[in-house]
């Protein structure tokens, strides 16, 4: 469990600060600053246990009462107001003990909650929770507890040092990561695992270095056999490390998404397109673009009304929808009567883990150490000491 009594002390939100010297200065602190709710018109808690709420502002404190509903909202920007209390800024939500919980909204969570109100009457809500009980609400999101165990605790080890090469990367918002797919999905105790809770004990403050530094971490479903350098996904930010430059992947072949097929139709393409400034309404060709180093459609070209127009395949999938465009890795694209089909292997931006691939290896009898291997080369696996 985490650390209480670090979790009852912590009077810290980053604001404003750069993400380098955010995660400098964060690197030995074991608690993380989740967005859990992002300037919301009012937000509903529910306590399981005896919790106290503390105005930051002034020290004033009040006690909750257990299983009563709390309606949270701003006033004026600048106030909270928390059920029947006004408080005169920020609220720090903390419980009696280490076993309590509460509710927000419909979402359970252990750990500090921190209310603050916005200039615009909306409320943040931050979920203050111990790095490791943090994991134990990503992994189950990420990825299913009934996986062997070594896939969950490889998984586990780049979760942990995802979110410490993360911290305060939305330090204007006033939390380190949210809690969706633009950091790594959270879910409070939703979700209890134990196999979850096995694989983050048992790989309890370990993180992937490279060259002495911790090594920015992804994970992604399935490469479609071969993972990408991340220059391939997103702009170039400076020289990628060795580890993460790409591999074959031979585990991937067995993954349920090693083969699809995603089909659009013209009228959808072209609505998908309109908000983005590609407007027209004739679709009458679809051309390949270049290919990266991992095989990759970087893009496509599409004559739309008569003229050629040059799209992203990255941009392509946002927009057309990731779930059914699984990857930019598009090996075949066909025109059909009345739309575009696609034919492609593998699933997400293909960066780093694949998870499908970790299960394989797993499967196999490979061990957690010799995944993160596999997917890294030249890592090494060392301690987060916070």
């Amino acid at each position: 469990m985490a650390n209480y009594s670090r979790l009852s002390a912590l009077f810290l939100v980053l604001a404003g600060v750069p993400l380098s010297a955010a995660a400098e200065a964060r690197v030995s602190d074991a608690i993380i600053a989740v967005g859990i709710a992002h300037k919301v018109r009012s937000l509903v808690l529910k306590p399981e246990g005896q919790f106290s709420v503390i105005d930051q502002s002034t020290g004033e404190m009040k006690r909750l009462q257990q299983g009563q509903r709390y309606k949270v909202e701003a006033d004026g920007g600048k106030r909270i107001i928390l059920g029947p209390f006004l408080f005169s800024g920020p609220v720090r939500l903390l419980p009696g003990g280490p076993g309590e919980h509460v509710f927000v909204g419909e979402r359970k969570y252990r750990g500090n909650i921190l209310f603050r109100p916005n200039k615009d009457d909306t409320v943040t809500a931050v979920d203050e929770v111990g790095l490791e009980d943090y994991l134990c609400g990503v992994l189950p999101k990420e990825m299913s507890p009934d996986w062997p165990l070594e896939a969950l605790k490889a998984q586990a080890v780049v979760a942990r040092t995802f979110a410490l090469t993360n911290l305060g990367r939305f330090s204007k918002s006033g939390y380190d990561l949210s809690d969706s797919m633009l950091s790594q999905v959270y879910g409070g105790l939703e979700i209890e695992s134990a196999r979850v809770r096995q694989a983050v004990d048992e790989t309890s403050g370990q993180v992937l270095r490279w060259q002495g530094k911790l090594m920015p971490t992804y994970f992604h479903a399935s490469s479609g056999g071969r993972t990408a350098d991340p220059t391939e996904v997103w702009s170039p930010r400076g020289s990628t490390p060795k580890p993460l430059r790409g591999v074959h992947d031979r585990y991937d072949k067995q993954s349920p998404h090693a083969d699809w097929s995603a089909y659009f139709r013209n009228i959808d393409i072209l609505q998908a397109l309109s908000p983005h400034g590609i407007q027209g309404a004739v679709i009458s060709d679809i051309r390949y673009g270049q290919r990266t180093r991992s095989g990759r459609l970087k893009d496509v070209r599409l004559r739309i009304d008569g003229g050629w127009v040059r799209v992203s395949t990255t941009d392509l999938r946002l927009w057309l929808g990731a779930q059914e465009l699984k990857s930019t890795m598009i090996h075949i694209v066909k025109r059909r009567k009345n739309g575009i089909e696609f034919f492609g292997s593998g699933y997400g931006h293909g960066v780093g883990l694949s998870q499908w691939g970790a299960r394989v290896q797993a499967e196999k009898g490979r061990t957690y150490r010799q995944i993160l291997e596999y997917y890294f080369p030249g890592v090494s696996l060392g301690m987060h000491e916070g």
